[in-house]
């Protein structure tokens, strides 16, 4: 018999075990995270919602508590990693449902709200928003700041995380050895600048004028790029530039990968300023603000201070993927909303909380193809290597990117269809997955309380899938997963 040499023999399935510890410690952190929507329901007499969270969250406590008590494994697999975040998410989204419920929605209306929170995403099919108890306005932003960093990046540092996500967070490269060391300090110095960032944002919008449940509920959304407002036209609600110019600042504050935070606090500023996704983020934005202005000027007559205002806070939002709105997006002319799209697709930095392809892949793209085009100028025999932000990028890393970047695609092309089999416009079908995928909240009209339930779903899944970068989704699905050889813990 001759030794299997195979790829598939060095694969190993997931430990039942492992896995369940890992829930169960997030099923601890999400319960505690959650006492404080419980306490603002309590505060509001909404007695109703404080139940509903007693009853889902007290037995997620103590089941928690009991799966932590399982042996700690002494190494860990990718695949574990990403089956806990991808179980982490959907789990989550449907604990939260019920609780929901309580501000006057239905079963499916409560879950989709529950999963765009989670994601931060932002879209919405409640309808009526400043009609709804202030418990759950701010629930809703709640959870968006939770699904922003409180459960996604502690989740990585409680089980090691994935190095490629890590590579361009870190100052140093990130090796088997390290892995734990770095996805720790990455989670502890994302948390100190996301926790700064909103106690900045709370206080800023306090002081420009908005009430304390409008104040917390924004900077809560716009840390997380989240989009959830209080009021039904999102920030075009609220009169007056400050307090719209303070959500983009925090958006675009949150859009670049947190732990750059921590270098530009120890080595100064300029750490930010020869970050290459950070300048990229700030080009994409003042073009996507340019190429709008110069749509909407047409399209209005003329251009003013308010409207190229108008353009650049829509832009931000998009880049951001924050999903606040100060213009009706459904208004918009066919070329506004390319635009916006586009944006939508690339989305933020790596280590951020900005959804969309981000932007580390699209510059990965991009200098592949420039590489493509020298090495056609160059002589058979010479070797080019691809580098990106001043190192090698090895030939995995880029099979990665490319192979998410088609996988994102395909998504999308796969959810376009079925708005088309039940009739509507394609270019806002397109524009409503694509915001799904790219987390970022933005609505073309669509999403709403009459929105077929299968659509529904759509939306659903394709916030997750955004979310999670549709390769955790694919591993925790996959029948090789869950079943054969298994490692010893």
């Amino acid at each position: 018999m001759t030794q299997d040499t195979s790829s598939s023999a060095l694969e190993y399935a997931v430990r039942p075990r492992v896995v369940a510890r890992y829930l169960g410690q997030l099923a601890v952190m999400l319960a505690i995270l959650m006492s404080v929507p419980l306490v603002v329901a309590v505060i509001e007499a909404d007695w109703s919602a404080a139940l509903r969270y007693l009853i889902v969250f007290l037995p997620m406590l103590g089941a928690g508590w009991f799966l932590m008590r399982l042996p700690e494994p002494a190494s860990f697999q990718a695949n574990e990693a990403l089956v806990i975040t991808a179980l982490a998410f959907a789990l989550g989204a449907l604990a939260l449902t019920y609780p929901l419920m309580a501000g006057g929605l239905g079963f499916i209306d409560a879950l989709f709200e529950a999963v765009s929170a989670i994601t931060t995403t932002g879209l919405s099919v409640a309808g009526g928003i400043e009609h709804r108890p202030a418990s759950f306005l701010f629930a809703r932003a709640w959870i968006q700041w939770c699904g922003g960093l409180g459960i996604v990046v502690l989740a990585v540092a409680l089980i090691f995380g994935y190095a490629a996500a890590a590579r361009p967070m870190t100052e140093s490269p990130v090796t088997h050895e390290n892995l734990e060391t770095s996805t720790r300090l990455i989670a502890r110095r994302s948390v100190a600048a996301y926790g700064t960032l909103t106690l900045i944002g709370i206080a800023a919008l306090w002081a420009a004028g908005l009430a304390p449940l409008d104040a917390a509920a924004h900077a809560l959304a716009a840390v997380s790029t989240g989009g959830f407002s209080t009021r039904d036209a999102s920030l075009a609600a609220f009169q007056g530039w400050l307090p719209r110019a303070i959500v983009a600042a925090l958006a675009l504050a949150c859009a670049v990968a947190l732990p750059l935070y921590h270098s530009a606090w120890r080595s100064g500023w300029r750490a930010l300023a020869n970050n290459l996704e950070l300048r990229a983020l700030l080009v994409c934005t003042a073009v996507t603000g340019g190429l709008l202005a110069l749509v909407l000027g047409q399209y209005e007559g003329g251009w003013t201070v308010a409207l190229v205002g108008q353009a650049a806070f829509m832009a931000t939002s998009a880049q951001t993927t924050a999903g606040f709105a100060t213009l009706p997006v459904a208004g918009l002319d066919a070329a506004a909303k390319a635009i916006l799209m586009v944006s939508m697709v690339i989305g933020g930095s790596v280590g951020s909380t900005a959804g969309g392809i981000k932007l580390w892949r699209l510059l990965l793209l991009l200098r592949f193809g420039l590489l493509i085009m020298r090495r056609t100028a160059m002589p058979g025999h010479a070797v080019a290597q691809l580098r990106l932000g001043g190192r090698a990028i090895e030939p995995d890393e880029l099979a990665r990117a490319l192979f998410f970047i088609l996988l994102f695609v395909g998504a999308i092309a796969v959810s376009w269809l079925p708005f088309l089999w039940f009739g509507h416009d394609p270019l806002d079908a397109l524009f409503e997955v694509v915001s799904a995928l790219g987390t970022v909240g933005l609505s073309s009209g669509i999403s709403g309380p009459d929105l077929h339930p299968l659509l529904k779903g759509v939306l659903c899944a394709d916030m997750l899938l955004g979310r999670l970068e549709i390769v955790a989704v694919l591993v925790a699905i996959a029948p090789g997963t869950w079943f054969g050889r298994r490692m010893h813990s």
